[in-house]
């Protein structure tokens, strides 16, 4: 996958262009397909590393989630994805998960902003008995935490907000009949289910690769052995 994603143009009722989508795994520069007039703009946090220094057992932060929409849109974007630190595109900006902690990430700047969850306690004395891992914040709201090892079985993994349902707040993507599911385990990253038509198909192919970016979003399992953290990733809606 390169950065600068794929602009495979789709076509709804009555021969005309709805949407189109691009998608961003590292950063880059963000420039508006031909005819698009305004976009909304997803950026999915990064993580730092799982807690280290005798707690390598426990789970690391869950990230954070910004969305913007931007109603004219200007010839061209800087994309910023990095790990254990600061990711934007568009004006929603997402700060990591710290390295070391099982603190979640947070959004600082966009419409709707929701945080990731906290990472479980594990056991340092069981390979077995990792913490849990936390959700990433979503559409559907603040990640849920990870529960805690209690010394013998691994923690339960934190769910996604809101019980798998957008929470209000979010842009509405309606009118453009974009419908998501969120069956993506812990990390919210969402999902187009049934998708017909070339836009939908692009754009679910789309949220799949944000989702895959080393399962963006989620928290990091405890005892995995993470040195570096993972960058997050950008989802941009385009519409005409």
């Amino acid at each position: 996958m390169t950065s600068f994603g794929y602009d495979i143009l789709g076509f709804g009722v009555g021969g005309g262009p709805l949407y189109t989508s691009q998608v961003f795994t590292s950063g880059g520069t963000y420039t508006p397909s031909d005819g698009v007039t305004s976009a909304l703009f997803m950026v999915f946090g990064a993580r730092g590393t799982q807690p280290t220094s005798g707690h390598v057992s426990s789970a690391g932060g869950g990230g954070g989630y910004a969305e913007k929409y931007v109603s004219s849109l200007s010839s061209s974007y800087s994309v910023t994805l990095n790990a254990a630190s600061t990711s934007s595109a568009g004006g929603a900006s997402v700060v990591s998960s710290p390295n070391n902690s099982r603190s979640g990430g947070y959004a600082s700047a966009g419409d709707f902003i929701a945080s990731g969850g906290t990472g479980g306690i594990g056991s340092d004395y069981n390979t077995n008995a990792r913490g849990g891992t936390p959700a990433g914040g979503s559409r559907c709201g603040t990640g849920g935490n990870g529960g805690n090892s209690d010394g013998s079985n691994p923690g339960t993994s934190g769910a996604i907000g809101n019980s798998g349902n957008e929470v209000s707040g979010v842009f509405d993507l309606s009118p453009y009949g974009i419908t998501f599911a969120y069956t993506r385990g812990t990390s919210g990253v969402p999902v187009l289910n049934n998708a017909v038509t070339d836009e939908e198909v692009t754009l679910a192919s789309h949220c799949d690769t944000a989702a895959t970016n080393a399962n963006t979003n989620g928290g990091i399992p405890g005892w995995v052995g993470v040195p570096g953290g993972y960058s997050g990733t950008a989802l941009i809606i385009e519409f005409f």
